[in-house]
This record gives structure tokens, sequence and C-alpha cells, in this order.
């Protein structure tokens, strides 16, 4: 078992909003999930937390060309997990966040 953990400033992704760079870092769904969030600033950290610790918690660090390849989805009742073909082991995923900060848990399992 890895773990990874993140936090970011929400106010470091306030020049992303709607830049070709956000889809070099998140997936079409994630960006669908962000603008249903109305580009809340909070929301892109938390997502954003959560990519970054996911690459801790496999050990290889931020892999900025694999950001996009890695999505954060949402179950039925709002849970964050993770879809990615890095791992075939399970993961477990945590994202907190307030106004100005977001915070992210990731561990993979055996």
């Amino acid at each position: 078992m890895k773990i990874g953990i993140d936090i970011q400033d929400t106010d470091r992704f306030v020049d992303l909003i709607g830049t070709k760079k956000m889809e070099k870092m998140f997936s079409l769904p994630e960006l669908e999930y962000i603008a249903s969030k109305n580009n809340s600033l909070d929301t892109v950290a938390g997502l954003y937390c959560a990519k970054e610790a996911f690459f801790k918690a496999l050990g290889t660090g931020i892999m900025h060309n694999q950001l996009n390849k890695v999505s954060i989805l949402h179950d039925a009742n709002g849970a964050p997990y993770i879809r990615s073909e890095l791992t075939s082991k399970p993961v477990l995923l945590s994202i907190s966040h307030t106004k100005s900060t977001a915070v992210a848990v990731c561990i993979v399992m055996g």
C-alpha cells in the first residue's frame, strides 16, 4: 500500500480557467464536471490535488504529460474515484476544499 497527499491554494488556478492548458490537465469528463460547478477554483484545485496525490501514491511523482489520462470521476453519491490505466490496483481517494485551499489523499492498495 502506498499513500499520496497534495494541497494547493485555489488562487494558483485563477489564470487557468478557460485556457487550452485545461485540456492538457483534465480529461473531457473532468472538464464537463468543472463546467457544471461554474468553473469554481476550489473544484479545479481539488481535482488537480487528487491527480497529484495519485501520482505520488504510484511513486512516480507528477507526470505532466499524463495528467489528462487520469480521470477523477464521481459516483452517484458524489464520492470521487479515479479511472486510470496507470495501475490495476484498487485506489482510494478523498478530496476536501475550502474557497482558498484544496487537499486530496490517495491510497493505492496492494
